[in-house]
């Protein structure tokens, strides 16, 4: 909100003659000014410290509350090829690349997705998929070392995942983040296939933590 320096001139100009005057009227005064600090908004009588609240600042570090309600239009849609299902919203499309592989795209940049891959949690299942999971990020970025990622599902005890490990590499055309968890009788690995700006990165992640 910008501050109306005309007001506050205003109201200043007021109480100096008032003073000068000798009249003490209370009510004028609080007509003119608000409390310290704060800037009334005359479109709708709210009041701000001053701070931005901008809500299409474009962040891609939802909190939980923006995350769930970015969910809110999300379908439950089950894969044609593998045993499970996921939550996946408007604007994607979930759909079968090879037995035991399926791709969910974004539909305006189908150069943007994010490849699933689940096996029954079975003795070795998590220890492969992470293993190969970074052997297949070194041939995407011509061998670079994958750096290991420690913010990706790091609180979500609640969505039943376990033993989340995350690792990214930069391409030419990307980056490209592998993720590999448990949950349920599954181990589950998603590799992300993103723009330079990691613009879906967070509806991928999203959709992901809501397989089962």
């Amino acid at each position: 909100m910008k501050f109306n320096w005309k007001i506050v001139c205003t109201g200043f100009a007021a109480a100096i003659l008032l003073t000068a005057c000798g009249t003490d009227n209370a009510d004028q005064n609080e007509a003119q000014t608000d409390e310290p600090g704060q800037v009334v908004d005359e479109t709708n009588g709210s009041s701000t410290d001053g701070t931005s609240t901008d809500a299409g600042s474009g962040s891609t570090n939802n909190s939980a509350g923006e995350s769930a309600a970015n969910m809110a239009d999300a379908v439950l849609t089950e894969s044609d090829a593998q045993s499970y299902a996921m939550e996946v919203l408007p604007g994607y499309t979930l759909t079968s690349e090879e037995p035991g592989r399926d791709s969910l795209f974004a539909d305006e940049n189908p150069e943007a997705f994010m490849r699933i891959e689940t096996q029954p949690a079975e003795e070795g299942a998590y220890d492969y998929f992470t293993e190969n999971m970074q052997e297949v990020l070194k041939a995407a970025s011509n061998g670079a070392e994958p750096e290991e990622l420690t913010d990706v599902y790091t609180d979500v005890e609640d969505k039943g995942i376990k033993n989340a490990k995350a690792f990214k590499v930069d391409t030419e055309t990307g980056p490209v983040t592998g993720v590999v968890f448990e949950k349920d009788d599954m181990v589950v690995r998603l590799t992300l296939f993103d723009n330079p700006d990691e613009e879906y990165k967070t509806d991928f992640l999203n959709m992901g933590q809501t397989i089962q």
